[in-house]
C-alpha cells in the first residue's frame, strides 16, 4: 500500500500538470472516484492513468522491436518490427489508460452489489444494538469493527470516522454517507435513519422494518438467481458441452472420409484444450457476476 501511494506521489510530481489539463474531459470520473472509495483525487487518478499508459508504451515499443528484428534479422525486418512495435505500444498504452477509465465505475458496480447484498443482515444487526439503548453515533461504530458486512462495514467506518476523528454530527456524517454511497438502498436507509433522529421516531422501530423490507427483497433476488442459474446451467450443458462433443463426433466422420487428418486433429485439440476450458470459465464468471451471493 505505502509503495503504491509513492507511486502516485510520483506520478503527480511528473505528469500532474498534463493531468490537470486533462480534467475537464474526466469530469464524470470524479464522481465515481467517490463511490467507488478509491481514495484518490481525479488527478491524482489521471496521473496514475497518464504515467502507467506512458511506462508501458516505453517498456512494450522496444521490446516488440527488438524480438521481430532479432527474429527476421535483416534491415526490413527491423523496420517492420518498429512498425510493429509503435502499434503493439500504441495499442497497449491505451488499453491500460482505457482499464483506468473503466475501473471507478466497475469498482461502484462492485460496491453497489456488495452493499445490497449484506444490508439486510447489518439493518437486523442495527436494529438488535439499537434495541439496547446504544447512542446512533455508536451503532455504526461498532458496525464498522464488524467485518462480515462487506463494503456496509465500510461505510459505517466512515460514518464512524467522520464522527469521531473529523467532530461531525450525526446528522451530517449520515447525509454524507448518504451523498457518496453507490447504493440507493443505504442511501434510502442513512436518510431515514436522519429523519428519525431529526423527529425523535423509534430508531428501534424503523430500523427492524428496514431490515425486513430488505431481506424480503433479498429473497426475491435469490429466487430470481435460481431462475437464471437453471437457464444458465441448460445453455451451457445445451451449446457448450453437447455442442463440443458433436463437433468432435463430427470431425472424426469427416476424418473417416477422407478429410485433412491434420486439421481435424487441430479442431479437436483445440475444442478440448481451449473452448471447454474457456468456456467454463466464462460460464463461473458470469454466473458470479448475477449471483446476488457475491
Amino acid at each position: 500500500m505505502e509503495s503504491f501511494e509513492s507511486y502516485v506521489r510520483f506520478s503527480q510530481r511528473s505528469v500532474g500538470q498534463l493531468a490537470s489539463r486533462l480534467e475537464p474531459y474526466f469530469r464524470d470520473v470524479s464522481d465515481d472516484l467517490v463511490r467507488a472509495d478509491i481514495g484518490l483525487t481525479l488527478n491524482e487518478f489521471l496521473s496514475t492513468a497518464v504515467l502507467t499508459s506512458g511506462i508501458t508504451f516505453a517498456v512494450i515499443t522496444p521490446m516488440i522491436s527488438m524480438i521481430v528484428g532479432l527474429v527476421t534479422g535483416s534491415i526490413l525486418g527491423m523496420l517492420s518490427g518498429l512498425i510493429m512495435g509503435l502499434f503493439v505500444g500504441i495499442f497497449l498504452a491505451v488499453a491500460v489508460f482505457m482499464g483506468f477509465y473503466f475501473y471507478p465505475s466497475v469498482r461502484v458496480g462492485q460496491r453497489r452489489s456488495d452493499i445490497d447484498n449484506n444490508l439486510p443482515f447489518a439493518t437486523m444487526y442495527l436494529s438488535t444494538i439499537a434495541g439496547t439503548g446504544t447512542p446512533p453515533a455508536a451503532l455504526f461504530d461498532l458496525l464498522g469493527d464488524f467485518d462480515e458486512y462487506g463494503e456496509v462495514s465500510e461505510e459505517a467506518e466512515h460514518i464512524s470516522r467522520d464522527i469521531y476523528t473529523f467532530g461531525a454530527g450525526t446528522t451530517q456524517a449520515l447525509r454524507s454517507a448518504a451523498q457518496r454511497t453507490p447504493s440507493e438502498k443505504f442511501k434510502e436507509l442513512m436518510w431515514g435513519i436522519n429523519s428519525i433522529l431529526t423527529t425523535g421516531g423509534n430508531l428501534e422501530a424503523y430500523l427492524r422494518e428496514k431490515s425486513e423490507s430488505f431481506m424480503s427483497d433479498y429473497r426475491r433476488s435469490l429466487d430470481e438467481f435460481t431462475d437464471t442459474l437453471s437457464l444458465l446451467v441448460e445453455m451451457y450443458i445445451t451449446l457448450v458441452i453437447v455442442g463440443s462433443v458433436f463437433l468432435i463426433i463430427i470431425s472424426t466422420i469427416m476424418s473417416s472420409m477422407g478429410e485433412s487428418t491434420t486439421l481435424i486433429v487441430s479442431i479437436q485439440i483445440f475444442t478440448a484444450l481451449f473452448l471447454l476450458p474457456f468456456s467454463a470459465v466464462m460460464f463461473i464468471v458470469i454466473v458470479k457476476g448475477v449471483s446476488p451471493l457475491e
